[in-house]
């Protein structure tokens, strides 16, 4: 189940570690070139480690989800990463962003895996193309998108980030099957909500999750959907 917010608002003011201090060094007196240089860099370094911080504590997210456990808390992820609780709190402003974050981050990792296939192959080389790449895909990300379901009515970035990865998909499709929609005139839209729908991690899910089939039973199941709803075009 996923943490409260109570807790968590309760453990951003509860710990009582703070952020570390830039070390300090000593300067020879007179040296205002170096002086201005310190000032400049400073920032500088204090962004790269706060950038740096923050995708430790994103990974931190993604590595609990993908041992299969439940939605970890505030205090879970702070260990995970190896930092206190209040730095969590320091670079976010509740544990939404945290996962927010975390889905962003798997993103940018997996969703590279989507390419399209060129039209003019046979077809049934590209309906292998899309499922090769979808099996690997939501295998992948299925931990974090458990998570993000979870808080996809409380998370306006969530919703936008499934909206955008649902676009990129059915483009996916629109392109790789160009041929066969161009034929299906009138039923074009009909056709590719169908192919849309066969090839969604929703359907991966029931296959995986609903009905216990394993990644290269369900794929199978994927493809002769996709087969079945083209076969007349």
């Amino acid at each position: 189940m996923p943490p409260s917010k109570h807790t968590d608002e309760q453990d951003k003011h509860t710990d009582g570690h703070t952020d570390g201090q830039d070390d300090q060094q000593d300067q020879p007196t007179g040296s205002v070139p170096r002086a201005r240089s310190a000032t400049r860099t400073a920032p500088n370094q204090r962004r790269l480690r706060g950038e740096q911080t923050r995708q430790e504590i994103a990974e931190a997210v993604i590595a609990l989800l993908e041992e299969g456990g439940p939605i970890p808390t505030a205090r879970q992820v702070a260990e995970r990463a190896g930092v206190s609780l209040r730095l969590v709190f320091h670079h976010f402003d509740d544990m939404e962003a945290v996962f927010e974050e975390a889905a962003m981050l798997q993103g940018l990792r997996h969703w590279r895996l989507i390419t399209d296939a060129d039209p003019s192959l046979p077809r049934h080389k590209r309906i292998a193309h899309i499922t090769t790449q979808r099996r690997r895909l939501f295998e992948a990300i299925t931990p974090v998108r458990r998570a993000a379901n979870a808080r996809l009515r409380s998370s306006a970035a969530i919703q936008d980030g499934l909206a955008l990865g649902r676009a990129r998909l059915r483009a996916q499709l629109t392109a790789t099957f160009a041929p066969e929609l161009e034929r299906a005139g009138d039923d074009a839209v009909l056709v590719l909500d169908a192919l849309d729908a066969a090839g969604s991690w929703e359907a991966w899910e029931s296959l995986r999750a609903g009905i216990q089939r394993s990644p290269s039973r369900s794929e199978a199941v994927v493809r002769r959907l996709m087969a079945v709803v083209l076969n007349d075009l």
